[in-house]
């Protein structure tokens, strides 16, 4: 029967009485089994551990022996399933915080671009337009709530009533002129006090009776103040280019020089 040597030492060990070399030394290793016998424990469970585990889920329970399989105990694979949740449980409640955070941070930029007059769509972010307003019966309504056939009449209405006064602003003004001119004129220099005045004294000469234009006196100059004013008007005319429909534009202008002026203000002295 083999003898068991425990707790053995050697200091030298031959495989020949003679070697060819004395000094060659050779490292032997033992392997250690000890973590095969822990493992061994480790599988085995109690009756009560094993009762437990079959009253678990079977998805624990698969859990628990692979971890056993890894070389834990019954208990250390409970501990390492429960350590596992808590993570699970933790890494859940900052992503539900980080959620809450963006959810958060994007209401306020959502009532940001709100406040300075964007209007949010799923599929861009734009500037709102400022609503626009038309006037009915002296009250002021939004176009965009009145249907586009309405809104159209109204609108062609309101074009209506605004061509009306300005027709009768520029009757009242310079009755003597063709009134598509006159309309022109007064819609642009209503507010010039200097170019209207000039324009409705050239209006008064219009409406006067005439008996002959263009006289001039012995030495071929022109003998009115306002035979002169026609005559720098049409040369303004010629050297503008400007049609003879559009005289009282040619008019207007002159009237704005020194010399227009002047001869303006002998015209109605009858000089």
């Amino acid at each position: 029967m083999p003898n068991l040597l425990k707790q053995l030492e050697l200091e030298e060990l031959s495989l020949v009485d003679r070697p060819a070399n004395a000094q060659a030394m050779v490292s032997l290793y033992k392997r250690d089994n000890s973590e095969e016998e822990t493992m061994e424990k480790a599988y085995k469970m109690t009756e009560d551990q094993e009762k437990n585990l079959d009253n678990l889920p079977p998805k624990v329970r698969a859990k628990i022996r692979e971890n056993m399989d890894k070389g834990m105990s019954y208990n250390e694979a409970m501990k390492a399933i429960h350590d596992e949740d808590m993570k699970k449980a933790e890494d859940a409640t900052i992503e539900e915080l980080e959620i809450e955070t963006l959810k958060a941070e994007n209401e306020r930029l959502r009532k940001s671009l709100i406040d300075n007059g964007y209007v949010i769509k799923a599929e861009s972010i734009e500037k709102k337009v400022e609503p626009e307003y038309v006037e009915y019966d002296g009250e002021q309504i939004n176009k965009a709530d009145i249907p586009a056939p309405i809104l159209k009449a109204l609108e062609e209405a309101e074009v209506a009533k605004a061509d009306a006064e300005l027709t009768k602003r520029a009757e009242e003004a310079l009755p003597n002129f063709n009134i598509e001119v006159a309309k022109t004129l007064v819609a642009k220099f209503d507010t010039d006090e200097a170019v209207m005045e000039a324009l409705k004294g050239a209006d008064a000469v219009f409406g006067e009776s005439m008996e002959e234009f263009g006289k001039s006196d012995a030495d071929g100059n022109f003998a009115t103040a306002q035979d002169k004013l026609d005559a720098l008007v049409k040369s303004y005319m010629d050297e503008n280019k400007i049609k003879k429909s559009q005289y009282a534009v040619a008019y207007a202008a002159v009237a704005k020089t020194d010399e227009g002026k002047a001869l303006i203000n002998k015209s109605y002295k009858g000089e």
